[in-house]
């Protein structure tokens, strides 16, 4: 995918449909445009972790540092409630409190040195996940868990906390992982994990999370039984039909947005959001800034942060509806949503193939004379991708009642 000049320059505002897109790169002040991490502090300040330092934009005025951190490739950043900034890199912990720099390493107790996440739990306790590990820290003093406490191998990717004040850690080789305080407990394909290559977790206010995966989302209830599977919400070409999720978050209306990114044979990126009942696509280039996202942050106006390699994208006034853009729709069919049968604009030639929200082919249709209709009164209610033999694709959704 390529994006126009136009776009990698100053700042570049798109309205559309009342939406509102906003680009930042380097030019616009940022300090580097291959940006691994966001966080937002407790004055709506967003802050971005780069491969070079980080970046914190107020809305008016940019101020950068490559100088005060230990490691200026930045991995993960968390901003406290006390206020202080918490950066990780692959050499350990800078943290910024009252514009006083401080370290945290292997040799002060942490874990190990490669952060991957950091988060707060409620009694304002620090915990850090590690490419092998997973520590905590109570304002004074360091503990840590490995492979021998029960923690799998492969570290700890990601962390969050249920109302319970309990960790629920991610594990890109195991799955999902449960942290009591006293032990591990793995949820994963067996348990009915869409995959084992977890990456990132949300949790809402009724314990549903939100789990994401290299093939997509599963989603948890309360008491840890499968509700869903989440596995195209960006049409994507083949053969990357599943949606690797880099982030997940929730907004304050308990919309669920989530990033994906698969580089195979194409480069191919975007965001998605999920409003209760459909996935909203948001994956060109007038949307985003780039398409190789890496993480995602929003704000107390629910405004909608987007890092990516290219710079970063801010989605403003945002409303989510079946398909608010497009994502290479030039498959025109009617009604959509369907009971029984689907209308096409024109004839199409060679055959229909659609799939279902796992990629299964569920139906194909063939002729040599041209289509103009299609009966799919046997398949159940839900979103399906259908595509045609020269490329073009549509979403489908079907309501039987």
């Amino acid at each position: 995918m390529k994006f126009s000049n136009i776009l990698l320059a100053l700042i570049c505002s798109i309205p559309m449909f009342g939406q509102q897109f906003t680009h930042y790169t380097e030019s616009d002040g940022l300090v580097n445009n291959s940006v691994n991490c966001i966080a937002i502090d407790a004055n709506q300040s967003v802050w971005l972790g780069t491969n070079n330092g980080i970046s914190k934009f107020d809305g008016f005025e940019w101020i950068s540092d490559t100088t005060n951190l230990i490691n200026n490739n930045v991995t993960a950043l968390f901003t406290s409630s006390t206020g202080d900034l918490w950066v990780g890199t692959d050499d350990g912990i800078s943290v910024l409190s009252e514009s006083i720099w401080s370290t945290h390493t292997e040799q002060d107790g942490l874990g190990d040195n490669r952060v991957s996440s950091i988060n707060e739990d409620a009694n304002g306790v620090i915990w850090v996940g590690e490419k092998e590990g997973l520590s905590r820290f109570d304002g004074t003093t360091w503990s840590s868990y490995s492979m021998s406490d029960g923690l799998p191998f492969g570290g700890v990717k990601y962390v969050t906390f249920d109302s319970n004040n309990e960790l629920w850690l991610a594990n890109n080789l195991y799955g999902l992982i449960h942290f009591n305080g006293n032990s591990f407990t793995i949820y994963d394909t067996e348990a009915g994990l869409v995959s084992n290559k977890v990456t990132s977790i949300a949790i809402d206010q009724d314990d549903t999370k939100w789990i994401g995966t290299s093939q997509g989302i599963s989603v948890l209830d309360a008491n840890n039984q499968v509700l869903a599977q989440h596995t195209m919400m960006l049409l994507l070409p083949e053969p990357d039909t599943l949606n690797p999720v880099v982030d997940i978050k929730i907004d304050s209306q308990g919309n669920v947005w989530t990033g994906i990114y698969v580089d195979y044979l194409v480069t191919v990126g975007g965001v998605a959001a999920w409003n209760g009942s459909l996935w909203s696509e948001f994956a060109n280039e007038e949307v985003l800034v780039g398409p190789v996202v890496r993480a995602l942050a929003i704000d107390g106006n629910d405004n909608v942060w987007v890092g990516t390699s290219s710079g970063f994208t801010k989605m403003s006034g945002v409303s989510l509806s079946v398909s608010p853009i497009s994502v290479s729709s030039n498959l025109e069919i009617y009604p959509n949503p369907t009971r029984n049968v689907i209308h096409f604009n024109e004839r199409v030639k060679g055959s229909i193939r659609i799939y279902n929200p796992l990629g299964h082919l569920v139906l194909k249709q063939a002729t040599d004379k041209g289509l103009n209709k299609i009966y799919v009164e046997d398949l159940s209610n839900g979103i399906y991708i259908l595509k045609s033999d020269n490329g073009a694709s549509q979403k489908l959704i079907i309501k039987h009642d």
